[in-house]
């Protein structure tokens, strides 16, 4: 057998042009051996990859020849090899997802979530969802999240799974919940707590208006979400360095609206505090050190919530709305779509209503997986 690599080579060529990947296969391990840095070499174990069905291996061979080399035939060929495994892939993916959403319940709306990763992570996780997706590493990475939690994209249910699947099986975190879930899931809004030993009782009232009391333990509760939502007015601004300039309207954010959730996922439903609809004038006394002098809206609030997260102090505590909701007002048709379950005068065409709802009860469901 001749030793001179050109000529192996040349066999090579000609075992691929004849399908014959046993001959090549068995060629190019001697080359391999011998000639390790050859990028030809390098090229025709790529196709062999490929052939052999191999993606991620195929993949990362032909990008690793794109970046090193300058031989245009080369570069060519390796262009040519990485269209191919794509093309492949994408095929693969719409069959895949032509299956799994063939059944009617698999093809119901869904949404699909991204969590936050460790920073030196990123990186490694953005080549990751771009192999997976099908998109470039630059976009992938865009939308890994900094902290807490991201909606990647909403399509078909068994769609979503499929996606999520496959991003948990290769370590990243993410998860997915059909839309009609969040619709469904009862929500009542907390007027004021009544009770908290040995049970706690609150007066509450449920998405059609009517008022109740609901006892339960606070073992019952499996976590806490928190939300600050901005409200909005309207104010004129006129530009004083511009002579004849028009006043003009902008929207500005004048204070926050705070609200906290108490999941009950023995009992499907969420309990809904607000500092602005919560009435602190009736059941348990929240004003500090149960003084008589009077106290802001503010701190009457930040001493009911020690209260609740000192009942719950052994659960897990949901706080990152605000960068998720920045996220999620990208998905317009879901937020009109969604009842957010409460109302703030003045505040119904606001966005972070019905974002912190989709925040609450994909907090409520991931955990219920």
């Amino acid at each position: 057998m001749s030793t001179n690599p050109q000529i192996l080579l040349d066999q090579v060529a000609q075992a691929f042009e004849q399908q014959d990947y046993r001959t090549a296969t068995q060629i190019l391990k001697q080359l391999w051996q011998a000639h390790p840095e050859n990028p030809w070499v390098q090229l025709y174990r790529a196709r062999l990859y490929e052939v052999g069905g191999n993606l991620e291996a195929a993949t990362q061979v032909y990008r690793q020849l794109l970046q090193n080399i300058t031989i245009p035939k080369l570069i060519t060929q390796a262009r040519q090899g990485l269209q191919r495994v794509e093309d492949l892939e994408k095929a693969q993916r719409q069959t895949a997802i032509a299956q799994v959403t063939a059944a009617p319940d698999q093809a119901e709306p869904g949404i699909l979530v991204l969590e936050a990763i460790e920073l030196e992570q990123r990186q490694e996780a953005a080549k990751t969802l771009s192999r997976i997706i099908g998109i470039d590493v630059y976009t992938a990475r865009v939308h890994i999240p900094n902290r807490g939690w991201r909606i990647y994209r909403m399509g078909p249910i068994g769609e979503m799974a499929f996606y999520g699947k496959q991003l948990q099986e290769n370590g990243l975190p993410a998860f997915w919940v059909p839309v009609s879930s969040l619709e469904k899931l009862q929500v009542f809004q907390v007027h004021y707590l009544q009770d908290y030993e040995p049970q706690a009782v609150v007066i509450c009232q449920n998405s059609e208006g009517q008022v109740g009391n609901l006892t339960f333990n606070w073992s019952e509760v499996s976590q806490l979400v928190e939300g600050h939502l901005p409200i909005f007015e309207q104010v004129l601004e006129t530009d004083i360095l511009r002579k004849g300039s028009e006043r003009q309207r902008k929207s500005e954010t004048q204070d926050f609206v705070l609200v906290c959730d108490l999941h009950l996922p023995q009992r499907n439903c969420v309990l809904r505090f607000c500092d602005r609809t919560y009435d602190f004038h009736q059941g348990i006394d929240f004003t500090p050190n149960h003084s008589d002098v009077q106290t802001t809206l503010r701190i009457h609030w930040n001493t009911l919530l020690n209260f609740l997260k000192q009942q719950v102090s052994d659960k897990p505590v949901y706080h990152d709305f605000s960068p998720f909701a920045e996220t999620a007002i990208e998905f317009p048709h879901l937020l009109k779509q969604l009842d957010p379950k409460f109302y703030l005068m003045g505040q119904d065409d606001s966005p972070w209503n019905p974002a912190f709802h989709i925040y609450s009860s994909l907090a409520f469901f991931r955990n219920r997986r």
